[in-house]
Order: C-alpha cells, then sequence, then structure tokens
C-alpha cells in the first residue's frame, strides 16, 4: 500500500538504534494537556504516537498548542517521522466537545441511509481535526450490531444489515480522505455480535469464517476497497478460527483472515492493551510479544491515566525495554522488528509528512451538514394514535425520563466517550420551548415529573411526550432502569396520548398504542432535529 515509500523508510530505520525501532512501533496515552509528559518517550524511545482525547484538550487552541509542542520535540530528532496523533472522532464518541462539530453520530447516519451525507460528515471531521493538528480519526466503526443491546457499540455503528453498514463505512473512509485525514475501520474482525465489553471482558462469537465473511467482514471489506489506512483489531475470541487467543493477539486472524482473505496491506492497530480484556487475562509483556508476533504493528498503550496510576509512564518505558529485552534474549527477531518499523515508517512519509495541519475551517457550513444530517436521521416509527405533528391548542409536557443522578458517568475523568456534558433532554426541550407558545408548554424534569403526575387531572387536549436517552460509555453503562420503569407508568396512565421521544437507538419496542419518534441518536443537533420533527 505505501511500497513506494519502503527503500526510503529502510534507511530511516537502519540509523535507529534497536531501543528506536521498538519504540516507533508503540502508541502511548498520557493526561493533561503538557507535552512535556511525553516527552521521554519520544526523545528516548523514538515514540510512533499518540493517543489523544479530551483530557488532553478541549477546545481547539489547547489542541493546537499541544500538538504543535510535540511536533517541536519530535523536529529535534534526526531522522524523525511523525508522530500518529489519533482521536475518537465518529460522531457518537468525541474529541474537543463542544467547540467540535461532532454531528449526531454513525447509528443516526445509518438511518438517515445517504452516503452523501455520511461522506460530507466524515469530511468535516478530516477537515477539523488536521485544523486542531490530529492526523488520524480513529473511526469509522465497521461494527454491525447484530447484537442491539450492546453497551458499548449501539450508536457507534451505522446499523444492523451488513450491505447497509457496508456502505456507510465506504463511504465515511471516502469523506474522510476527502478531509485530508487518514482513517482506522475498527474493531476487526466485528464487535458488533456481542453483549460483551471489552473493556471489561473478553467476549466471545462462536462463527464460522464464512457466516463472518457475510454478516460481519462485509463492513471491512467494504473499508479496504476504499483504501482505509489503518485497521484496528477487537479483544474478542472467535474460536472456530482461533480457539486460543483474540483477535488481537491471533495470527489465524490477523494474517490469514485480514491480511490473506481481505487483502488488507496497510497498518494494523491494536485496540488498547490496557483494556480489561487483555489486563485481566494476560500478561503484560507475553501479550504484547504474542500481538506483535501475530501481525499488529502498532500497539496502544492508553488507559493507564484513566485508572488515574502515577505510574502511567513507568509502564509504558517499562513494555518498551520488555520488547527490547525480547529481541535481546531471542523470543523476537530484531528483522522482525525492522520489518513492522518499515511498514510504520512507510505509511507515514506516504500519508502524514505530506498531510496539512493547522488550516482554518468553515463551522457554520459543518454545522449545517452536522443539522441536516441529524434532520434525516429522524424517523416516526409509530404513530397510530395520530398524535403528530403537535397541534397548536395542545397542552404539551415534555418528560425527562432519566433521574438526574443517573447522568453522573456521563462526564468523568476518562476522556473518551461521547464528552457531553449537557443531557440530550435538555437540547430537545429547549428547541421544543422556541416554537410552543408560552404556556402551553410545560418541561419537567424526572423528580418535578414524579410530583406533577400525581396531582395532574387526565385531559383529552395533553400529549406527554416521555423522553430517552442512551450513551455508549466505555467500560461502564448508562442507567437505563429507573427510565424505563417511568415510561411504563406514564404508558399506564397516560395511553394512547404518550409520545415515546427517543434519543437513542430505536431497537426497543415502544409501549403498544404509543407514538414512537427515533433521532438514533443523543447529540443535540438530533436532539433539536427530533423536536422539531414532532413539530412538523
Amino acid at each position: 500500500m505505501f511500497s513506494a515509500f519502503q527503500p526510503q523508510a529502510a534507511q530511516i530505520v537502519r540509523s535507529w538504534s534497536l531501543e528506536e525501532k521498538v519504540g516507533q512501533l508503540f502508541i502511548l496515552a498520557f493526561p493533561g494537556s503538557d507535552a512535556a509528559a511525553a516527552q521521554p518517550l519520544i526523545e528516548r524511545y523514538n515514540l510512533g504516537g499518540c493517543y489523544l482525547s479530551q483530557d488532553n484538550a478541549t477546545t481547539f487552541d489547547e489542541a493546537r498548542s499541544l500538538t504543535q509542542a510535540m511536533a517541536e520535540i519530535v523536529n529535534q530528532r534526526a531522522n524523525s517521522v511523525p508522530l500518529l496523533l489519533g482521536v475518537d472522532q465518529e460522531g457518537a464518541w468525541s474529541v474537543l466537545t463542544p467547540e467540535s462539530t461532532t454531528g449526531p453520530g454513525n447509528l443516526a447516519l445509518g438511518s438517515a441511509n445517504q452516503t452523501e451525507l455520511t461522506k460530507a460528515m466524515y469530511q468535516v471531521f478530516g477537515q477539523e481535526m488536521r485544523s486542531a493538528g490530529f492526523n488520524c480519526v480513529l473511526g469509522p466503526c465497521a461494527d454491525v450490531n447484530l447484537q442491539p443491546n450492546s453497551p458499548i457499540i449501539d450508536t457507534r455503528a451505522f446499523g444492523e444489515t451488513p450491505s447497509q453498514v457496508a456502505a456507510q463505512v465506504a463511504a465515511a473512509v471516502s469523506g474522510a480522505h476527502q478531509g485530508g485525514i487518514v482513517a482506522c475501520a475498527k474493531h476487526f474482525p466485528g464487535h458488533g455480535d456481542t453483549t460483551g465489553d471489552t473493556h471489561r471482558e473478553i467476549p466471545q462469537v462462536d462463527k464460522a469464517l464464512a457466516t463472518l465473511l457475510v454478516e460481519d467482514l462485509a463492513p471491512f471489506q467494504a473499508a479496504i476497497d476504499a483504501g482505509v489506512e489503518l485497521m484496528m483489531t477487537s479483544h474478542i475470541c472467535y474460536p472456530q478460527i482461533d480457539p486460543q487467543y483474540p483477535a488481537t493477539l491471533s495470527k489465524a486472524i490477523l494474517q490469514d483472515v485480514l491480511r490473506g482473505k481481505l487483502g488488507f496491506k496497510g497498518i494494523v492497530i491494536s485496540d488498547s492493551m490496557n483494556m480489561g480484556a487483555i489486563r485481566r487475562n494476560f500478561a503484560p509483556v507475553d501479550a504484547a510479544i504474542t500481538a506483535f508476533h501475530a501481525g499488529i504493528d502498532m500497539m496502544m498503550l492508553s488507559e493507564e491515566h484513566y485508572d488515574h496510576n502515577p505510574n502511567y509512564l513507568d509502564n509504558q518505558i517499562a513494555m518498551i525495554e520488555a520488547i527490547v529485552a525480547a529481541v535481546n534474549d531471542g523470543r523476537m527477531a530484531e528483522a522482525e522488528i525492522n520489518a513492522i518499523a518499515e511498514r510504520v515508517v512507510a505509511f507515514k512519509l506516504a500519508r502524514l509528512v505530506p498531510m496539512p495541519l493547522y488550516q482554518p475551517f468553515d463551522l457554520a457550513a459543518h454545522r449545517e451538514i452536522e443539522a441536516a444530517a441529524a434532520s434525516a436521521a429522524v424517523k416516526i416509527l409509530h404513530d397510530e394514535a395520530g398524535n403528530l405533528p403537535l397541534q397548536d391548542d395542545q397542552q404539551i409536557i415534555v418528560i425527562q425520563t432519566t433521574p438526574m443522578d443517573d447522568y453522573a458517568n456521563l462526564i468523568n475523568p476518562r476522556g473518551i466517550g461521547p464528552n457531553q456534558e449537557i443531557p440530550a433532554f435538555e437540547y430537545f426541550a429547549a428547541e421544543l420551548s422556541l416554537h410552543v407558545p408560552e404556556g402551553q408548554l410545560h418541561c419537567l424534569d424526572y423528580e418535578a415529573a414524579q410530583e406533577f403526575f400525581k396531582e395532574v387531572p387526565l385531559n383529552s387536549r395533553q400529549r406527554i411526550l416521555a423522553v430517552t436517552e442512551n450513551y455508549p460509555l466505555p467500560g461502564e453503562d448508562f442507567a437505563q432502569d429507573a427510565s424505563k420503569a417511568f415510561v411504563a407508568q406514564l404508558t399506564a396512565k397516560f395511553g394512547e396520548q404518550l409520545i415515546l421521544v427517543a434519543l437513542r437507538n430505536g431497537y426497543d419496542t415502544a409501549p403498544e398504542g404509543s407514538s414512537h419518534v427515533c433521532a438514533y441518536s443523543s447529540r443535540e443537533c438530533s436532539a433539536r432535529a427530533a423536536a422539531q420533527a414532532c413539530l412538523a
């Protein structure tokens, strides 16, 4: 894929020490906005890349200052190549929020089912992230929601039909490239047919390769055909292909399937090796050696600081030193390290060196694309009672079905995830208030609604809008039980006057007899689009 740059890459790699070759194969994460946190690894070990998140920068100005400072450290080295600076700007997950344009997320784009919108949205991601100094979007998710109750994929996937997801993935990769940035399809060979979360455990997908090729792998093939440069692995076991190892550690999956069957010629990067699936089941050094043998090119160690471990830098250095020791004692061959490093450097020479960064972008135009995508995604799934659109003479009561305490883990110091401080309900209510006359609209949070409905008499002119939300959070869950229970209570009391507004996926069945509006997203743009759909 980058063979034209192979001779130059080999020359550069030959000039490096063993430590520098090994360091080039690692992607680090670190806390805070000071480039000095990564300086020891860049200066001594020739670090290959960094995973950056909301923990590192919350604004474009902060991101530019950080990435420029990191580039200055790199450029002081002889025979240097750029750091791979990857971010989870994939819609449902985001960085630089709320300044960046997140769009409605992949599931909403899949609902809209307009590949030109998906392409435009990912072009926005590319332009904005390059403006911040990042050079890689760790997306799109090529997973298929074959298990719709996944706690970690959910709205991060484009949908549940392999062919549709494949078309959207191809459009996303094309859009990212039009935005001038590197794309990374994930989580190979598919995280969508499991209810497990690899931040916590090793899930299992017990399928034959022939079935995987049809159901799970079609979107990854589409990404490869679209020219995706990076492929991120999953820590999931596929026992019919490899009964011993999860995909990240499996030669059968990475060499025989990814490179052999699917023909991928780019760079294979691991999902974080500090996720629970790996950390709780394998010794770190053994896992790293096995992963490199299996076909990993760049290894991501990105979660020490999410655990508030003050020794994260020492842990990173120890891992690099352990791989150096493995070469010195014969567990790994230096020729193998050389070959991997040359692939990585050839990729960087081809894609990162010529990439223009820090260019301005048209935020207003990006917001228009975002609004168009969110609006196209909203669907009225059921309305047998004819509740929609809302009428001028109705009393509109909007209910937040999620208790405020349940939002506690929406934002916490992990840095990854939606990074959305304000609940989607608030945006939905705010948009309605712009269009419904004062006195006809009553917006109640969960606690206020409990009291209100103890006293309110039934009225045929009332329409009750029950708003539900969900957010895919790494390693933890957004609480849902109280919301589901409250929706059941509202259904029992108001029946056909109830309108369920799902600022989340549409996989849950709406209460019988009620109306059901779905935005397929909890983003601000989607909440506002859902409100507009109720009024249209």
